[in-house]
C-alpha cells in the first residue's frame, strides 16, 4: 500500500513538472502568457480605441435603418415597475373586442341568444326585466320589443305576426336605409312601461319593424363592419383637424349592413360641416349622418370612474339628464367649490339632484335663513345650517365665534323680536354638539348600564347568583358568623354614605333608582373588618357585638 502511494506521488510530480507554466493561475494550463506580451504599447491602445469607435458607429447605423429592432435597456436600479416595462417580460398588447360595445364580448352564434350575465357585464346601460316569471295580464303578448345597438343607443320595434323573440336574440331590424343588427334587451309588459316612460304610443304607425332573427350572413357582415369603427374614428379626427373645424368627434357607429354611419360630435358653436360630409362619404363610401350631443352624453359614451370610486352614473344606469343648478348645492348646505361639484363632463354632478328633495322637505321646518336675530348683548348673524341635526349657527356682529342653536329656539327668538322683546344673550340657547366617536361611546355606556339594571332587577340575575355563591363559600369555610345586612352589618351613621335600607338577596328596592356599578359591587363584597363596625371574636364560645 505504501509503495502504491509513493508511486502515485511520483507520477503527479512528474506531470506537474512537464506542464507549461502560466503567468495567470486562473487561466487554463494550455495557455501560456509571456510577461513581455502582457504589456500593451501605445500603438495597441490606439488600434483598440479605433476598432471600438468603428463598432459603435456600425451599431448606430443599423439602428437608424431598422428602428423596429431597437430594444429597451435600463439599469435595474433605475427601473420603475409602475412606469417602465420590464425588458425581461414580453409586452402583451390588449385588443378590445369589437363586440364589447354591442352587449357581448365575442362574436355571437346564429339563432343562439346572448346570455344575461354577458349582456349585463358588457353593456354600459343595462336593462333588468324585473317582471320576468310573472304571469302576464293578457294571453296575447306585447308586440313591441326594445333593441340595443352601440353603448346606450336603443330603440323600439314592432314584431311581425307569428314571430316570438327572447331577450338576448340577435335580430335584423328596419334601418334608414337597409337594415341594422342589434340585440333584444326588453320584451313583454316591461317594454310597454318603458315606452310609456319615453312617451311613445305603442299603437303609433311610426314604430319601425323587426324583420327576423339574424342569419349567419347578417352576423358575418355585422362583424366585419364593427372592425372598421375604430380606424374610422381616428381617420375622421384627422380629417376634422385638416379642415380646421372647431368640433370634437366622439364616436362612430356603423349600421349592420354597412350602408350608413352615424358620427357623434360635440361643439361649442354651430359648425358648417357640409365639406366634411362630402369628404367622409368619399372616404368610407357610406351614407353619412352627423349627430350633435352634449357633454353629459359624451361622458356617458366615454365612461370613467367618479370621485365616489364607482363607475359614472351616466354610463351605467342614468339615461335621462335633468338640469342641475347651484341652488341644489346651496339647499344641501354644500360649499360652492367648483372642483368638487363638477363631474368629468365639466358640468355640475348629476348626483346633486338625488337627495335634493329630502333636504328641501326637511328645510320646511326651519326658520328663514339669512335672518339676523337680536339680543340685548348685540345682533347675531346667520352663518350655516346642519339640516339633519336641526341646528343653526350664529355669530355676533363683529366677532368670529360660532354658536350652535336649535332651530326651534331660533323660531322662538324671531317671534320674540317681532314683539319687540330681546333675550339677554345668545349663549343661553347654545347647544353642545358631540362628535361621532362621543355619540358612539355614550350609546355604548347606556347599553351597559341598561344591561346591568336589567340583571339587578331580575330575582335570578347575575348579582343574586354572585351573592349566593359567596354565601356558600363562607359556610364551607366553617365560619358560623351570619352577616345579616339588615341587623349586624348596618354601617354607622358617621361612616357610611348610604342611609337607605339595603336589599336582601340582590333584590332592587321598589321606588329607588338603581345604584351605580361601584356601589352594587361594594354591596356584594364581604364587609371590611373595621374596628368600629365589625364584631370581634371573644374568648368565649359565642360571638358578641361590641361597638365603640
Amino acid at each position: 500500500m505504501e509503495e502504491n502511494k509513493d508511486k502515485k506521488k511520483k507520477e503527479i510530480a512528474a506531470a506537474e513538472s512537464a506542464a507549461p507554466q502560466t503567468a495567470d493561475p486562473t487561466l487554463p494550463a494550455d495557455i501560456v502568457i509571456d510577461d513581455e506580451e502582457t504589456v500593451a504599447t501605445a500603438e495597441d491602445l490606439a488600434n483598440f480605441m479605433k476598432d471600438r469607435r468603428k463598432a459603435q458607429q456600425e451599431k448606430k447605423n443599423i439602428e437608424k435603418e431598422n428602428p423596429e429592432v431597437e430594444e429597451y435597456h435600463s439599469e435595474e436600479s433605475q427601473l420603475d415597475p409602475y412606469l417602465e416595462p420590464d425588458p425581461d417580460i414580453p409586452w402583451v398588447k390588449y385588443d378590445e373586442p369589437a363586440f364589447l360595445s354591442r352587449g357581448c364580448n365575442h362574436k355571437p352564434e346564429c339563432y343562439k341568444p346572448v346570455g344575461a350575465c354577458e349582456r349585463q357585464s358588457c353593456s354600459k346601460v343595462t336593462s333588468t326585466n324585473w317582471m320576468a316569471g310573472i304571469r302576464q295580464p293578457t294571453d296575447r303578448p306585447f308586440d313591441c320589443v326594445e333593441v340595443r345597438f352601440k353603448n346606450n343607443h336603443k330603440d323600439f320595434y314592432r314584431l311581425p305576426d307569428g314571430l316570438e323573440v327572447t331577450e338576448g336574440d340577435i335580430v335584423a331590424v328596419e334601418g334608414q336605409p337597409g337594415h341594422d343588427v342589434g340585440i333584444v334587451c326588453l320584451t313583454g309588459e316591461l317594454c310597454r312601461l318603458q315606452m310609456r316612460k319615453h312617451r311613445i304610443n305603442p299603437e303609433s304607425e311610426s314604430i319601425r319593424k323587426l324583420f327576423r332573427r339574424a342569419k349567419e350572413a347578417d352576423i358575418d357582415r355585422w362583424a366585419d363592419t364593427l372592425k372598421e369603427e375604430r380606424s374610422a374614428l381616428l381617420r375622421t379626427r384627422r380629417i376634422v383637424a385638416d379642415l380646421g373645424l372647431d368640433m370634437k368627434v366622439n364616436d362612430v357607429e356603423f349600421q349592420g349592413d354597412h350602408s350608413k354611419a352615424i358620427f357623434y360630435y360635440t361643439a361649442d358653436e354651430r359648425v358648417d360641416f357640409r365639406v366634411l360630409i362630402k369628404v367622409l362619404a368619399d372616404e368610407f363610401h357610406v351614407r353619412i349622418e352627423m349627430k350633435q350631443i352634449g357633454v353629459r352624453q359624451e361622458a356617458g359614451k366615454v365612461g370613467g370612474i367618479g370621485t365616489c370610486g364607482r363607475e359614472l352614473c351616466c354610463s351605467t344606469w342614468l339615461t335621462t339628464f335633468k338640469s342641475v343648478t347651484t341652488s341644489s348645492a346651496k339647499t344641501q348646505q354644500i360649499l360652492p367649490n367648483p372642483q368638487k361639484l363638477a363631474g368629468q363632463c365639466g358640468k355640475l354632478k348629476c348626483c346633486l339632484n338625488f337627495e335634493y328633495e329630502v333636504y328641501a322637505d326637511a328645510l320646511k321646518k326651519f326658520p328663514p335663513a339669512n335672518q339676523a336675530i337680536r339680543f340685548k348683548k348685540g345682533l347675531a348673524l346667520y352663518k350655516k345650517t346642519d339640516v339633519f341635526r336641526g341646528v343653526m349657527w350664529y355669530v355676533y356682529e363683529g366677532e368670529n365665534d360660532l354658536i350652535a342653536v336649535k332651530a326651534e329656539d331660533v323660531k322662538a327668538i324671531i317671534e320674540m323680536n317681532r314683539r319687540q322683546e330681546y333675550p339677554e344673550r345668545l349663549e343661553d340657547y347654545q347647544v353642545e354638539l358631540m362628535s361621532t366617536s362621543a355619540l358612539a361611546q355614550e350609546s355604548t355606556n347606556e347599553e351597559v348600564e341598561r344591561e346591568i339594571q336589567r340583571l339587578a332587577e331580575g330575582g335570578n340575575g347575575v348579582v343574586g347568583d354572585e351573592q349566593e355563591r359567596k354565601g356558600g363559600e363562607r359556610q364551607r369555610g366553617g365560619d358560623r358568623q351570619r352577616n345579616d345586612r339588615g341587623r349586624n352589618n348596618r354601617p354607622a351613621a358617621g361612616r357610611g354614605d348610604r342611609k337607605e335600607r339595603q336589599p336582601h338577596d340582590g333584590q332592587q328596592p321598589t321606588g329607588v333608582d338603581p345604584q351605580p356599578r361601584q356601589q352594587r359591587e361594594h354591596r356584594n363584597n364581604k364587609p371590611r373588618n373595621n374596628s368600629g363596625d365589625q364584631p370581634r371574636r371573644s374568648s368565649g364560645s359565642g360571638n358578641r357585638d361590641r361597638r365603640g
